[in-house]
């Protein structure tokens, strides 16, 4: 096992003023694709962190390595919300690079096949330190695969994807839900394919504004093409919404779904 850092920040000093997230890749599940570049994300407390991890750098006893351990460090306070117990997070790593130096970021839609992935989520135990697996299961990959062979729709060739391409994702918060209709500094995030969007609302001036009777709608709008590739249909993606006053049980609450449409916003609920 080997680990790999977010900075160059004295270790003493992250662990003193820091959350540290470890989130462990396991590669048994991955060694006939020998990945060799991912890129993994995790989200805490209405911020999000990103890594590109390349192993052969980072590795030390070569293949001998089944687990890599990939920390995140994160502020404890933010301009919202500060770390609470039971506060809901999560992680996702995606396989660019495999040993045999085939770009799937170039392949994956020539190929026919879904990039490689794996997300997980959590629930904070202390507001010190956590830790969270990657890659000990392929159900979610499973899924997503299903989705991305079965769907009528299908993603443009690789020749049509351009930036004018989009992605909608939509987050959908009843007002009448928890505190929400009185919360005036609120974080929403929306993560798909390793990209991310962070949107700062004053919900209780927005409700008043737009006069809203029911649902308070936080749209996200991605270009298909990403870092690591273009999104595709079957893709995971996050919502999460984050206040201090949110809920006396977590500042945060995150939920999941597939990218199931190109043509219309893919809608859902954060809160659960």
């Amino acid at each position: 096992m080997f680990a790999v850092s977010d900075d160059n920040i004295d270790l003493k000093d992250k662990k003193d003023k820091k959350f540290q997230l470890d989130v462990v890749i396991n590669l048994d599940n991955l060694k006939q694709d020998n990945p060799q570049l991912f890129k993994s994300v995790a989200f805490i407390n209405g911020d999000i962190k990103t890594h590109m991890l390349d192993i052969k750098k980072n590795a030390t006893t070569g293949s001998k390595n089944s687990k890599i351990v990939s920390s995140f460090y994160f502020n404890k306070t933010n301009d919202v919300s500060t770390i609470n117990a039971g506060d809901e997070y999560f992680v996702c790593g995606y396989v660019v690079k495999k040993d045999n130096n085939d770009d799937i970021l170039n392949a994956s839609t020539n190929n026919n096949q879904l990039m490689l992935y794996d997300c997980n989520e959590g629930a904070i135990a202390s507001t010190n330190k956590d830790s969270i697996g990657l890659f000990s299961t392929m159900n979610k990959f499973a899924e997503s695969s299903d989705i991305y062979q079965t769907s009528s729709n299908t993603l443009p060739s690789s020749s049509g994807v351009t930036d004018d391409n989009k992605v909608k994702i939509t987050l959908l918060n009843p007002i009448d839900a928890k505190k929400i209709a009185k919360l005036d500094n609120v974080k929403f995030t929306g993560m798909v394919k390793g990209d991310y969007q962070i949107k700062k609302v004053d919900i209780k001036n927005e409700i008043k504004k737009s006069n809203i009777k029911d649902i308070l709608k936080i749209p996200f709008v991605f270009n298909v093409n990403t870092e690591i590739g273009p999104i595709q249909l079957g893709d995971m993606f996050f919502g999460c919404i984050t206040a201090e006053d949110y809920s006396s049980a977590e500042h945060s609450e995150c939920e999941k779904r597939y990218i199931k449409s190109f043509d219309k916003s893919n809608d859902f609920y954060p809160a659960h």
